[in-house]
C-alpha cells in the first residue's frame, strides 16, 4: 500500500502564528478565550493544559484579564464590551480575516450593500456581519440570494469557503443587481488545500482527511474528496479502523488548516502499521 501525504498537511499560516503566540503568552499569565481559538479539539485541550481558560460568555472572564481574540475574529460589539472592562487584548485575528473587516468597513462606510458568501453560523461570518451595521446579508447558496433596494452592492466571502459555491452565488447576485463589486476574499492556502485534495482523490483507492469536526475548511476537503473517491474524516489517529484498508493499494492524506503535522504523521505512522502487517 502506497500513502501519499499532501504538502499542504498541518497548520496554515494564521493558525501557526496565532499558536504560537498564545504559547509564548502562556508561559508568562493566565490567558482567557472566548470560544475555541480555532476548530481542533485536541490543540484547544493542549492549550488548556497549559493554561488557557475557553470560556462561554464574556461573564464568565474577570476584569482586565489577559483575553485571547480567536483566529476566526470577534464580533464588535464583543471587542468593545472587552475594551470596556478593560481587557489586556492579544489580538489574534487571522490576518487574512482582518484584511477582510477592514474593506468590510471601508464599504460600508460608502454606502454599499454587502452579500457576505458563507456559513451563517460561522463565527468568522458572524464576526465579518457585525462590522456592516447590518445593512449586509449573509449567504450561504444561490438560493439564499435576495435582491435589495441598494443599487451599488458588494461581494466578500468567508475565507474558508468553498470556491464551487461562492462562483454560483457570485452569479445568482449579478442577475439580481445592476453594480456590484467582488471581491475574492477567499484564503490563498485554502483553496491550494483544496485543490490537492482533487489532486490526491484522483489518483488514490481513498482519502483520509484529519481535522476537527467542526472545522468548515475540513470539513469542504471531505465534501470535495468523497464525490471522488472513498473517503473517511477522523479528527485523530486513534479513529482509524484497519478494516478501512483492505484491498487499498494507495492511500491519501490531507489535512484541514487548523490540524497539527503532528497528528498527520501519527495517522501515517497507524496506517504504515496496517501496510506492515499485509507485507
Amino acid at each position: 500500500m502506497v500513502i501519499i501525504v499532501a504538502d499542504t498537511a498541518g497548520f496554515c499560516s494564521g493558525v501557526k502564528r496565532a499558536i504560537q503566540q498564545v504559547q509564548e503568552d502562556l508561559q508568562k499569565r493566565e490567558v482567557f478565550c472566548l470560544g475555541e481559538i480555532i476548530h481542533n479539539h485536541s490543540v484547544v485541550e493542549h492549550l488548556r493544559d497549559l493554561g488557557m481558560i475557553t470560556a462561554d460568555s464574556m461573564s464568565d472572564i474577570p476584569d482586565q484579564s489577559r483575553f485571547v481574540v480567536r483566529t476566526h475574529g470577534l464580533p464588535k460589539d464583543v471587542i468593545k464590551q472587552a475594551g470596556e472592562r478593560n481587557f489586556h487584548i492579544l489580538d489574534l485575528t487571522c490576518p487574512k480575516v482582518k484584511k477582510i473587516h477592514h474593506l468590510v468597513v471601508d464599504l460600508t462606510d460608502k454606502g454599499y450593500f454587502i452579500y457576505i458568501a458563507g456559513n451563517p453560523d460561522h463565527p468568522e461570518v458572524q464576526a465579518i456581519f457585525s462590522l456592516t451595521r447590518g445593512n449586509a446579508m449573509v449567504v450561504k447558496d444561490p438560493e439564499s440570494v435576495r435582491k435589495v433596494p441598494n443599487s451599488r452592492t458588494a461581494v466578500v466571502v468567508q475565507t474558508t469557503f468553498n470556491p464551487e459555491k461562492f462562483l454560483l452565488i457570485v452569479d445568482e447576485i449579478i442577475l439580481q443587481n445592476k453594480e456590484t463589486r467582488i471581491f475574492n476574499t477567499l484564503c490563498e492556502e485554502t483553496i491550494k488545500r483544496q485543490q490537492e485534495a482533487k489532486r490526491l482523490s484522483g489518483i488514490v483507492d481513498l482519502m483520509v482527511i484529519v481535522g476537527g469536526k467542526n472545522s468548515s475548511n475540513t470539513k469542504t476537503l471531505y465534501n470535495i474528496t468523497q464525490k471522488r473517491v472513498r473517503s473517511v474524516h477522523i479528527e485523530s489517529a486513534p479513529e482509524l479502523e484497519e478494516h478501512w484498508f483492505v484491498d487499498v493499494r494507495k492511500v491519501g492524506i490531507i489535512s484541514g488548516a487548523s490540524t497539527p503535522v503532528e497528528e498527520v504523521r501519527r495517522v501515517n505512522e497507524v496506517i504504515s502499521g496496517y501496510r506492515a502487517k499485509a507485507i
